[in-house]
């Protein structure tokens, strides 16, 4: 399945598939032509076929935590998110410290609307890994949504201290920094934001918003001047 390899990392799903399942007429315990089936099906977008091959994965290696990962990430694609939970839970109980099984679990507990059982999940990823960019950001995103924007921001800032360029972060600062009134310190994120994204219709709306209620007038107009010619 090398060929199959080099197909899928070019991209060619379709082809790499063919050659899995030729592997797989071979060998029907390949675990390697099962996993990788799954995957390229994954990115396919036919996550019900890829969770059959993981299923196939995880039956001849119980404890192949990547399997139980990509398959909860398959169910999640598919909104069956309480038994994506399950898959992750399962990687977890193979490796706890593994940061994306707990940053999967926050993300699949927050679609559930479960945002007090999704912190702690971005916590322990942090708590692993001080440096990891998405615990910080989606722990910040949860702050935000219970109007702890101080709190948000702190996490945002930390995000932008490892990459600055970091779309999301500078977005999600401002919003907190708007909702807190505190306008001065909102514009210069959308600033950044613009300078990142020059046609980010929402930077430029929240930017006049925020001139706005600096009285900054001419210069609110500008900005949704540029919303407008946007959105023409």
């Amino acid at each position: 399945h090398a060929k199959g390899d080099s197909l899928r990392n070019l991209g060619k799903h379709e082809e790499a598939i063919s050659c899995y399942d030729k592997a797989i007429s071979l060998d029907e315990n390949d675990v390697d032509a099962w996993s990788n089936k799954g995957n390229s099906l994954r990115n396919l977008g036919k996550h019900e076929e890829a969770i059959s091959c993981y299923d196939k994965v995880i039956s001849l290696d119980e404890n192949n935590v990547v399997f139980w990962n990509n398959k909860g990430l398959a169910l999640h694609r598919l909104e069956k998110n309480e038994e994506a939970i399950s898959c992750y839970d399962k990687a977890i109980s193979i490796d706890e410290n593994d940061v994306v099984f707990w940053n999967n679990k926050g993300h699949a507990l927050s679609y559930l609307r479960k945002f007090e059982e999704a912190v702690p999940c971005y916590d322990k990823a942090i708590s692993i890994d001080e440096n990891h960019v998405d615990g910080w950001s989606n722990k910040g995103k949860l702050l935000n949504y219970f109007e702890k924007h101080e709190e948000a921001i702190s996490c945002f800032d930390k995000v932008i201290s490892l990459d600055e360029n970091d779309v999301d972060a500078w977005s999600n600062k401002g919003l907190a920094l708007f909702l807190l009134q505190k306008f001065e310190e909102a514009v210069p994120c959308y600033d950044k934001l613009i300078s990142l994204e020059e046609n980010n219709v929402d930077a430029w709306h929240f930017k006049g918003l925020a001139l706005r209620n600096l009285g900054k007038h001419e210069e609110e107009i500008s900005c949704f001047d540029k919303v407008i010619s946007l959105d023409e």
